[in-house]
């Protein structure tokens, strides 16, 4: 680690990382860039990042922190802003000023994955009752996940290091495989920590956002993550060199252990807003045994059955009716199925987004679509599967069905809100009822 250039890694980190813009916002969120800063606002809380402000005079400064603190509170979100400790003194006393609370010092630790040791074999978790095991394998229903979600909420000095809390790695996406990856630690069958990690795509590094205890097993097993077999390198497009975490305490000395050097300090400073923030993301993945809940009844209730031979795919309740479908009017029909769905829904009601096959979402259809929100999550045209908009106790939907192409809007409240511009714009239904 002694010929490592920690100065030429930490421009890097800085410039890749920190100041990086994601090709696809989290979940649920929207990226807004202010100057040099990257300003994230996921509805329940929000993150500002940055490269370097080195140029920027102090009243520069002041007023960057006063234009993100103005649009979180607008918002209502709780904001975190991470401070390194070569970034201008300005920064911190800005923040301070402005109302932020800091967070305690942790250091920024890296390494290079070439020279860390190898996992042994009952580490890798070839042992079912033992070592690392990687999350993504199990999903998100997998015992496991519950045993890290509770490891990670409960007290501890391991809760303010970790970069980025376990809940909103999941709620961000949760981990995709090659790119995020969550995992846990056994000992006797038994999970006693739990570690998650991010390789922001185009980058240098595996990102770690937490460590549950003092564990350097999961940076060992995360170096097969990023130097993967040579027919998997297309789905990173090449090796990633670096890992960095954010330690204090037992974390930092058992990474410091195994081959990490510290590149600097950092502190989370803590912005709240003038108002209770909302409890839930604007849109969220919808949780696989919820959505196996929603596919059973729509099979039980509706006889849903996926069949290309078979057009009708379902049978409706008695209040609904079914249109026939053109390609070239996509865009008219969502803006005639979207305010429908708003106007049968009351503030802070959610609704689902079912994609046969596919990610699926729950979401508020009050906080989608406007100006500085996120996009609604799906379409009621059906491009290239089975699309259904939801509501949770099945009291009405749509079903866009795409070997048939046709849309059924069901449940009368939609229908009535949807009905007359769905036959001004397709023409009388296929059928009723």
């Amino acid at each position: 680690m002694d010929r490592l250039d920690r100065a030429r890694v930490l421009g890097a980190y800085t410039a890749q990382v920190r100041g990086r813009v994601p090709r696809l916002p989290p979940t649920g969120a929207v990226v807004e860039l202010d100057g040099p800063l990257v300003g994230t606002h996921c509805g329940t809380h929000g993150t500002v990042g940055h490269g370097p402000l080195t140029d920027i005079p102090r009243a520069g400064i002041a007023e960057l922190v006063r234009r993100r603190l103005d649009a979180f509170a607008a918002r209502g979100e709780p904001v975190r802003w991470k401070v390194h400790g070569h970034d201008p003194g300005a920064l911190a006393a800005e923040l301070t000023a402005a109302g932020f609370k800091a967070g305690p010092e942790r250091s920024l630790l890296v390494a290079e994955f070439a020279r860390l040791e190898p996992l042994t074999a009952l580490e890798r978790g070839r042992a079912p009752r033992a070592g690392v095991h990687s999350l993504n394998s199990g999903g998100s229903g997998s015992p496991w996940w519950e045993a890290a979600r509770a490891l990670a909420e409960a007290p501890g000095p391991h809760a303010e290091p970790n970069a980025e809390p376990l809940a909103d790695f999941e709620a961000d996406g949760g981990p995709v495989w090659r790119e995020r990856d969550a995992a846990v630690l056994l000992e006797d069958g038994r999970v006693i920590a739990a570690g998650w990690a991010e390789v922001p795509r185009g980058t240098d590094f595996l990102v770690i956002g937490g460590v549950t205890g003092p564990h350097a097993q999961f940076p060992r097993a995360w170096r097969e993550l990023v130097t993967p077999p040579e027919h998997y390198h297309r789905s990173l497009h090449r090796p990633v060199p670096y890992c960095v975490a954010e330690a204090a305490g037992g974390l930092r000395t058992a990474l410091l252990a195994a081959g990490f050097a510290e590149l600097t300090t950092v502190r989370t400073h803590h912005g709240a807003p003038p108002t209770a923030p909302a409890r839930s993301r604007p849109v969220a993945l919808l949780d696989p045994r919820g959505e196996d809940r929603l596919w059973d009844r729509v099979e039980r209730e509706y006889g849903f059955q996926p069949r290309i031979e078979r057009f009708r795919a379902f049978e409706g309740p008695a209040a609904g009716a079914t249109w026939r479908l053109d390609c070239a009017l996509a865009d008219e029909l969502e803006r005639i199925v979207r305010p429908a769905l708003q106007a049968v829904t009351r503030p802070g009601e959610r609704l689902a987004w079912l994609d046969w096959n596919h990610t699926c979402y729950d979401f508020d259809p009050h906080r989608v679509g406007g100006p500085g929100e996120p996009d609604w999550p799906g379409e009621a045209y059906p491009n290239g599967d089975y699309y259904l908009f939801l509501d949770h106790d099945l009291r009405f939907g749509t079903f866009g069905h795409p070997w048939e192409e046709t849309l059924t809007v069901f449940g009368a409240d939609l229908l009535a809100a949807a009905g007359g511009g769905l036959t001004a714009l397709l023409g009388e239904p296929l059928r009723t009822g």
